[in-house]
């Protein structure tokens, strides 16, 4: 039976060290001067990443008859997903994002505020429906509902209080709100009221299915919080 324990942690912690492996290569990419990781590369080595960790935890709880590894492992896919999103909309080409210092003067402001400003609710999503081609509309719509959409998941399940309505949307919006202010302060893409719209809007959608208390006991059943 001891046996069966030390292989399991072992088992454990060489999952744990495939997955900072897979984080490493992924920060390492980041970093290379010239070296451009696409969407899907990043979706694909985070994933990776927070699926060895699941089973290190996983592993970890079983053995231990302690869920502590898991809500760890919460947290920190709740970190990896914010550094995801953070990079994708500051510093990733492929999505016109080349967030960096910037000098500010009165000429640059002046061209942000008129091209890349709105502050006006719908908007851009309105211009969005009536002239967009399909592809903007996929990106710039579609992508703003969902790419928020596991937090809705994520928060409620690792914080008590992200159960409260109230405090979720307040999170959610902090952050979204601190993205478009760095996307405004580094010239990363523009800043729009309606990104935090939608960026709020669908992450609300996915966390009103955690408010039902039979699918939010399956989550925590699922990931070993019970």
């Amino acid at each position: 039976m001891r046996k069966n324990s030390d292989y399991i942690k072992i088992f454990a912690w060489i999952s744990y060290a495939v997955g900072t492996l897979f984080f490493g290569t992924y920060a390492v990419f980041e970093i290379i001067p010239g070296f451009q990781l696409s969407t899907f590369g990043r979706l694909f080595l985070l994933g990776v990443c927070c699926l060895f960790l699941w089973i290190g935890g996983f592993l970890l709880a079983k053995q231990s008859g302690n869920n502590r590894p898991m809500k760890i492992n919460l947290w920190i896919f709740i970190g990896l997903f914010l550094l995801l999103f953070a990079t994708l909309t500051l510093f990733d080409p492929m999505w016109g994002r080349n967030g960096g210092f910037v000098i500010w003067n009165k000429e640059l402001f002046r061209n942000y505020a008129e091209n890349q400003l709105n502050l006006i609710p719908f908007k851009t999503i309105i211009q969005f429906f009536k002239n967009g081609t399909f592809r903007t509309f996929l990106v710039n719509i579609i992508g703003n509902l969902i790419c928020l959409m596991p937090l809705g998941i994520l928060l409620p399940l690792a914080f008590e209080k992200q159960r409260k309505t109230w405090f979720f949307l307040l999170t959610v919006s902090l952050v979204v709100i601190l993205v478009e202010f760095l996307q405004f302060a580094t010239l990363a893409g523009s800043c729009d009221i309606d990104d935090l719209i939608l960026n709020v809007g669908g992450a609300f959608l996915i966390y009103l299915f955690t408010k039902n208390k039979e699918a939010f006991s399956f989550l925590r059943f699922a990931l070993l919080l019970e």
